[in-house]
């Protein structure tokens, strides 16, 4: 299993950064669901088939697509799900896109959610700069807690590249 520890404390105190690997699945699911509730698009049945294909990806192709958790002990408190592919319109590129990062909502508004946060970002550009990326690209598309989330990115060198906006039609 590949680690991802980027602070020694953390990792002392308990703190772990690492790939999904199967043992993870089942948290990983659990705290994906719990996420997607709370979303702008909770209203659509959460998929566990689907959620299990993007899962496999990251085990049976782990150079295109990435999964990590964060946890504390046994206890999975974030999880990300990755890929990376070509820009649709340039050569050259590779563009890791981002498109799920879930944090325990117990710990979400607190310290460690804040820790939980940037160990699954520190990971995500680990990955990509061993997959020589180009860019990443984070969808931020959940609707939750948005001025959060953007002080988030923007503490961590982030820039804004344009907005996600959304309509549920009923």
């Amino acid at each position: 299993m590949a680690s991802f520890v980027t602070d020694d404390r953390l990792q002392r105190a308990g703190l772990a950064t690492a790939r999904t690997v199967e043992a993870h699945r089942t948290q990983v699911c659990a705290l994906t669901r719990s996420v997607h509730e709370k979303s702008l698009f909770g209203d659509i049945p959460f998929s566990d088939a689907k959620l299990n294909r993007a899962f496999d990806k990251t085990l049976k192709v782990p150079e295109r697509h990435l999964g990590l958790v964060v946890a504390l002990g046994s206890r999975v408190l974030g999880c990300c799900y990755c890929s990376i592919g070509g820009y649709f319109i340039g050569d050259g590129a590779q563009i890791v896109s981002v498109h799920t990062i879930c944090v325990d909502p117990e710990v979400s508004g607190g310290l460690l959610g804040g820790k939980v946060a940037l160990r699954l970002a520190q990971g995500i550009e680990i990955w990509a700069r061993s997959q020589q990326a180009t860019h990443i690209l984070y969808h931020v598309t959940v609707g939750i807690e948005i001025a959060r989330a953007d002080r988030f990115f923007r503490k961590i060198g982030m820039k804004v590249v344009g907005g996600n906006y959304g309509k549920q039609l009923k």
